[in-house]
């Protein structure tokens, strides 16, 4: 019993001095504020996914509305549109979220405002008394645009007089360059609205159909002095006094030889007029009539005045003229008769002959092989293209006989040299005219004046020899383009007013002058490659045409008339033209590309073909069968040219 009590007292000795079990304690004491610890981070975790998650929900929507936008106004459209992106990016329960509301509205100044709220249950952190935390976010998005370069190159071909349908409008209101007018300004409105204050945007135009109009833009230095038209130069006979001068006394002849019985007879070669009578009182008249010859008179032969000079004596000859009925009319009166005539410009003159149609140079002083005789009229030598560039007209020996007379330049222009091919992929290095950022270094690649009434169309590039005029080329000058600049939007609408419709399509020739005023390299790099507050520059080719390609070797294009000039076919074939000229606009549209350049392009009116479809950028084709949808579209571009942004 002792020892029983012994090791008892022994036992419970040492449990109480044993310290090993204060470690459970511990460890109960510090099971909560670890719960805590945990549940926090998890719940905080849980929050900020939910809460990041529900923002960019919110910014999807708005981004989402407002790129459905096409003008400033907001519908319940365009609401729809932004809850179905934020359901798609936080659909209704994730996370456990509850009590979800999101919304969208507008500031009806094209501003896109969204709202979302919810609230999260918690885990770990319900047993501390937080059951839950709300959410809520705000967002808002709007269209911005920054520093931005846009290039109309519009159709303004003969058939956009016409309606886009054939239900039968003409001309009228219902036309396309009307419907093309109201769209580009609708397009201006948009993009104007959207514009950020300390942003650059510039507006460009390029009217085309065969020609384009940009010679006035082009620097003087960058034209060419001299260069070959189909023109004609006038071939003339030998002047009859090519030694003397104007004003000068030459002697035609001076001889004996019979006179009439009248003055007003000289010159005749009726016999009647010089039988003299020898009857009776009657011959003593006409004796006397010879003896009392005035000394001079003028007489008219072929036109020209020439004076006469009786140098007596006068003889009065008998049995000089063959019988005719009577025999006292047998007489003639002749005398010594001195003739000269004062000379005129037609007497020193060599005299217009023909024309003989062909290739002329100018400032050559016998083109095409034409010499004329000494002292002829000034010819193509003395053309001088500065009072083409100083005063838009010059002179050239195509008047009436090889006169010089005044042509007037439009603006219009024919392109450098080129390469004949059929492969533009590469673009020959020699194809000056194919080179969006050509900088010409020699008159081979400067541009020359295309000049309408100093060309005229031979059926093949042989020359014409004729006395009267040939057939003209097919020609339309279209209105001057713009280059880049800022533009007001009064000025903006009377430049489109006056955009009128003629004429064929060239689609390459619209679409490389589109890429020359645009390009930060090239001609006008200058004033391309930078904006004043240092930003990017975005820069945008929108092409709009309401045909498929038209062209004819007979018309008078930029590069000449085809059928004579062979610039682009080599031999003068219509159906090798046609081709060549849709692969020079690919050849374009890939090199505006490489610029950087978005290409956007519009068939308006007709179908949208592979041609069209590849010069565009990637997505950036559209087709618009009437009026309303051309605006439709151009608003459409117009909203996705600019940025879209969020704004908070």
């Amino acid at each position: 019993m002792g020892r029983e009590m012994q090791v008892r007292k022994s036992f419970l000795h040492r449990l109480l001095h044993d310290r090993t079990a204060n470690t459970l304690a511990l460890a109960a004491a510090a099971l909560l504020p670890l719960m805590a610890m945990v549940g926090g981070g998890i719940d905080a975790s849980r929050y900020y996914m939910a809460a990041a998650r529900m923002q960019a929900a919110c910014d999807a929507g708005a981004l989402a509305a407002r790129r459905a936008m096409t003008t400033t106004s907001f519908t319940t459209e365009h609401r729809t549109i932004g809850l179905n992106f934020f359901d798609q990016n936080f659909n209704d329960g994730i996370f456990g979220v509850t009590n979800r509301v999101r919304n969208y509205t507008s500031d009806g100044d094209g501003v896109v405002n969204g709202t979302a709220s919810g609230t999260l249950p918690s885990t770990i952190m319900g047993a501390f008394g937080y059951t839950s935390f709300p959410l809520s976010v705000s967002c808002s998005a709007e269209v911005n645009i920054s520093n931005t370069d846009i290039m109309f190159v519009l159709d303004v071909t003969g058939s956009m007089a016409d309606c886009p349908s054939t239900s039968g409008c003409n001309s009228g209101p219902g036309s396309k360059i009307v419907a093309l007018r109201s769209a580009v300004m609708s397009f201006y409105d948009t993009v104007q609205a959207a514009t950020s204050p300390a942003a650059q945007v510039r507006y460009g135009v390029v009217p085309y159909s065969q020609q384009v109009n940009v010679g006035f833009s082009i620097p003087r230095a960058h034209l060419a002095n001299n260069h070959r038209y189909q023109s004609r130069v006038a071939r003339y006979n030998q002047a009859a006094f090519p030694n003397n001068d104007v004003g000068d006394t030459v002697l035609l002849s001076d001889a004996t030889e019979f006179l009439p019985r009248s003055t007003s007879n000289f010159n005749t070669t009726n016999i009647d007029n010089y039988r003299f009578r020898t009857d009776g009182s009657a011959g003593t008249t006409a004796r006397n009539v010879c003896t009392s010859y005035p000394n001079t008179y003028t007489v008219t032969v072929n036109g020209q005045t020439q004076r006469w000079e009786v140098i007596g004596p006068t003889s009065f000859v008998l049995n000089q003229w063959p019988w005719n009925g009577s025999n006292n009319n047998l007489a003639g009166c002749s005398a010594r008769v001195r003739k000269t005539r004062t000379l005129t410009a037609t007497d020193v003159t060599p005299q217009f002959r023909e024309w003989v149609y062909c290739e002329v140079q100018t400032g050559t002083a016998s083109p095409c092989g034409v010499t004329n005789p000494a002292r002829s009229p000034a010819g193509w030598e003395t053309v001088n293209f500065s009072t083409v560039y100083s005063g838009n007209t010059v002179s050239m020996p195509i008047g009436s006989n090889g006169s010089m007379t005044s042509v007037t330049w439009s603006g219009c222009i024919e392109e450098p040299e080129t390469v004949l091919t059929d492969n533009y992929s590469p673009i020959p290095s020699g194809a000056h005219d194919l080179n969006i950022n050509l900088v010409p270094a020699n008159d081979a690649q400067r541009w020359k004046p295309a000049l309408q009434n100093a060309v005229w169309r031979r059926p093949s590039d042989a020359e014409v020899v004729s006395t009267g005029n040939l057939s003209r080329g097919g020609w339309t000058c279209p209105r001057a383009a713009r280059k880049l600049s800022t533009i007001a939007r009064s000025d903006l609408q009377s430049y489109v007013d006056s955009l009128s419709a003629s004429g064929n399509t060239y689609h390459d020739i619209g679409m490389l002058w589109g890429a020359r005023f645009i390009s930060p390299r090239g001609l006008f790099a200058a004033e391309n490659a930078t904006a004043p507050n240092g930003d990017p520059i975005a820069r945008h080719i929108v092409f709009m045409t309401d045909g498929e390609q038209v062209n004819s070797i007979n018309n008078y294009s930029t590069h000449g008339v085809e059928v004579t000039d062979r610039r682009i076919t080599g031999d003068g074939n219509s159906t090798r033209e046609f081709n060549r000229r849709a692969s020079r606009l690919q050849a374009i549209c890939r090199a505006a590309q490489q610029e950087n350049i978005t290409v956007w392009v519009v068939a308006f009116g007709t179908a949208l073909t592979s041609n069209l479809q590849t010069c565009a950028s990637p997505g950036r084709a559209f087709q618009a069968n009437d009026n309303a949808t051309l605006n439709a579209r151009f608003q459409e571009i117009a909203q996705k040219i600019a940025a879209l942004r969020l704004t908070s």
